[in-house]
C-alpha cells in the first residue's frame, strides 16, 4: 500500500478512523470519568455525528478505513487471532497448563464469528456474553471484575494509538491502564492485516518503531506527534508523553533520515477539570491549518518551553538545544523557514472566552479541545465541530475553509476531528 504522512496540512489522501458504537454504549453515569469521558455520550447521535465526518471526508476524495472491519479481517487469520487473544486475555497463574482458566476463556472467544469478535474486541465483552458459562476457577477469576475484556471508548479517538511520520510508523504505549488493549489492536492490524503486509517487511529497516507492548516504555501518544514539513517534526512532552519516550522518537526519527530537526514542545501542567488535572495533547492547544496559518491557545502555548534536536556534527548521536524564552510560534518558524506563522488565538473575545469557563476557573471545550483540534483535508482546508463559531470565523478572515460537523456527543472523550483520526497517507507541503 502507499504509505507516509509528510506534513500536517497537505492532502490528506487515506485515513484510519473508529466508529461509535458499542464501547461508548457501556459508558454509565458512574464510570465514564475511569474512561475518560465528561458525560455519557448519546450513542445514536454520536453514530450519525460521526457518519457526517467520513462522509465529508469521503466527499474529498479522502479513502477513509474502518478500525472495526479491518480488525474484523485481521482477526479472519488464525495467527493474527491467537497473538490478539493472547497479548489482551489476562494470563494466570495456571497459564502454562493447556486447561488454564485464561487459555480456557481464550479459546472460547477465538471460537466467535470475527466480526463479533472485533465488536467485542473494542466495545468491552461482560460475563453474560461470553459464549461459555463460566464454571471453577474460571468463575472465580471473573467474579470481580464487571468486564471480561473492558472497553475501549477511547479508540474513537484514533490519533494516539499509532502515528505515522514519514514512511514510518510509531505505535504508541499509552498512559493510562484504560487505554493500553488500544495498542495491542492497533499492532494485530498492522502486523497481520494483508492491507499493510509492506510495513513487516519494513520492520527489520526501521520503518516501525516502538515496541507497543513493551511497558518499560515511557508512553508516547499521537495527539502529541506532528510531521510539520521540511523536515520537521513537532512533539509534545507532558503527562501523556513522556520526555524519554519523545527522545527515543528523535532518535528513531533523526537517525533513519524521517526527518532533520524534532522539537520538543515542554508543556506546562494544566487543569482539565473533569479530567482529574491531566494535561491535554499538544494538537488540543495548537493546530496546523496551512503551511502557514495555525491555531494556537495562548495560555497554554505561551508557557511551552522548546528543545531542539538535530544530529550531532558526525551523525552519532543527537544533539539537544534548550531554547528559553523562546516563543514556540518563533521557533517553528525560524525551523520551518518562514518569516512568521499567522497565528489565531482560539477562544474568542473576553466573553466568549468567560462562556467556555466553568465556576470553578477550569476551561472547557472550544478552547481546550474543539477550537484547536481540527482536521486539515487539504491546505487551507479543515473540518471542525460546529459550536466553535469564533475560532471558525477568524479562520475563514484567514482564507481557510471550514467544514462543521455536529460535536455535541463526539467531544464528550475531549477529542476533535485531529484526535478522531489516524492518517496513513499525506501530502507534503512547500513553504514560503
Amino acid at each position: 500500500m502507499q504509505a507516509g504522512v509528510d506534513s500536517e496540512a497537505g492532502t490528506l489522501r487515506t485515513v484510519l478512523v473508529c466508529r461509535p458504537g458499542l464501547a461508548q454504549r457501556r459508558l454509565t453515569p458512574a464510570n465514564c470519568r475511569e474512561y475518560l469521558f465528561d458525560d455519557v455520550m448519546w450513542v445514536d447521535r454520536a453514530i450519525d455525528d460521526f457518519a457526517q465526518f467520513v462522509l465529508a471526508m469521503r466527499q474529498r476524495g479522502i479513502e477513509v478505513l474502518e478500525l472495526h472491519e479491518l480488525l474484523a479481517q485481521t482477526l479472519d487469520l488464525p495467527e493474527a487471532k491467537a497473538w490478539l487473544l493472547q497479548c489482551t486475555v489476562a494470563t494466570d497463574s495456571a497459564a502454562l497448563s493447556p486447561h488454564g482458566p485464561m487459555q480456557e476463556l481464550r479459546e472460547a472467544l477465538a471460537a466467535l464469528p470475527s466480526a463479533r469478535l472485533a465488536e467485542l474486541m473494542i466495545g468491552g465483552v461482560t460475563r453474560a456474553e461470553l459464549p461459555i458459562k463460566p464454571t471453577g476457577l474460571l468463575d472465580a477469576c471473573l467474579e470481580m471484575t464487571p468486564f471480561v475484556l473492558p472497553p475501549l471508548p477511547n479508540l474513537l479517538y484514533m490519533r494516539d494509538s499509532s502515528c505515522w511520520v514519514g514512511r514510518g510508523l510509531n505505535l504508541h504505549p499509552l498512559s493510562l491502564p484504560v487505554r493500553r488493549n488500544e495498542t495491542a489492536l492497533m499492532a494485530a492490524v498492522y502486523r497481520f492485516h494483508s492491507r499493510f503486509a509492506p510495513l513487516a517487511q519494513g520492520a527489520a529497516s526501521g520503518l516501525v518503531s516502538g515496541a507497543a507492548l513493551d511497558g518499560n516504555l515511557a508512553a508516547l501518544e499521537g495527539g502529541d506527534v506532528m510531521p510539520l514539513g521540511n523536515g520537521v517534526v513537532l512533539a509534545g512532552i507532558g503527562e501523556r508523553s513522556g520526555a524519554q519516550a519523545v527522545m527515543r522518537l528523535a532518535h528513531t526519527l533523526l537517525l533513519g533520515g524521517a526527518a532533520t530537526t524534532l522539537i520538543a514542545a515542554q508543556m506546562p501542567a494544566c487543569s482539565r477539570g473533569a479530567r482529574g488535572g491531566r494535561s491535554p495533547h499538544l494538537d488540543s492547544v495548537f493546530t496546523q491549518c496551512t503551511p502557514e496559518v495555525v491555531t494556537y491557545l495562548p495560555e497554554v502555548v505561551d508557557k511551552i518551553v522548546c528543545h531542539e534536536l538535530r544530529l550531532a556534527s558526525r551523525g552519532q548521536g543527537l544533539m539537544s538545544r534548550a531554547l528559553p524564552g523562546r516563543h514556540l510560534l518563533d521557533v517553528l518558524a525560524e525551523a520551518l523557514g518562514v518569516p512568521t506563522l499567522r497565528a489565531i488565538a482560539t477562544g474568542g473575545e473576553h466573553f466568549d472566552a468567560a462562556r467556555d469557563r466553568r465556576s470553578d476557573g477550569h476551561t472547557l471545550a472550544q478552547q481546550w479541545d474543539d477550537g484547536n483540534n481540527l482536521l486539515a483535508l487539504a491546505p487551507g482546508v479543515v473540518i471542525g465541530y460546529d459550536r466553535c463559531a469564533s475560532t471558525h470565523k477568524r479562520l475563514r478572515q484567514a482564507g481557510v475553509e471550514v467544514i462543521e460537523i455536529p460535536g455535541g456527543e463526539l467531544s464528550r472523550g475531549r477529542g476533535g476531528a485531529h484526535g478522531m483520526s489516524c492518517p496513513i497517507a499525506r501530502d507534503a507541503v512547500s513553504y514560503g
